[in-house]
């Protein structure tokens, strides 16, 4: 069976295998707050994108190992449909050192799949993401 990445209604608390979008939530005091989130991340990634727009943002949330099996290169166009519609600020972020070491020929893929996206890893944590006074999607992230 394929890698399964199910939609959830918690854009504040996007849990492994899931994915949410939201409407963007505006910065405060120029700060940016979080739209999406992900649930704590200790061996996981995640992908933050924007629409063209900046009108909204998604979370993606990536396993290693999902209930499905393993993720691999074969399982990249997956997270490609479900950024069809967020071409912009793309980022992948949480344990990119970790996905490398263990699963390289996916990450690489997924990389590949994504030439513009930045790249976050700070380690054991919460990521997210919100829009800053410029409206480009900025990474936030809470250590363990």
């Amino acid at each position: 069976m394929p890698y399964q990445i199910t939609r959830c209604n918690r854009p504040l608390n996007i849990g492994e295998c899931e994915w949410a979008s939201a409407q963007a939530i505006l910065p405060v005091n120029g700060q940016a707050q979080a739209t999406v989130q992900f649930g704590k991340f200790t061996s996981c990634i995640g992908i933050v994108a924007s629409n063209v727009d900046a009108s909204q943002i998604i979370g993606i949330h990536l396993v290693m190992v999902g209930p499905d099996g393993p993720f691999t290169a074969d399982d990249v166009s997956t997270v490609t449909d479900l950024l069809a519609d967020f071409p912009e600020n793309q980022s992948i972020v949480g344990q990119i050192g970790w996905w490398k070491d263990n699963v390289p020929d996916a990450f690489s893929a997924l990389v590949d799949a994504l030439p513009n996206a930045g790249q976050s890893d700070q380690g054991d944590g919460t990521y997210g993401a919100g829009l800053n006074s410029v409206d480009q999607l900025e990474v936030l992230f809470q250590p363990l």
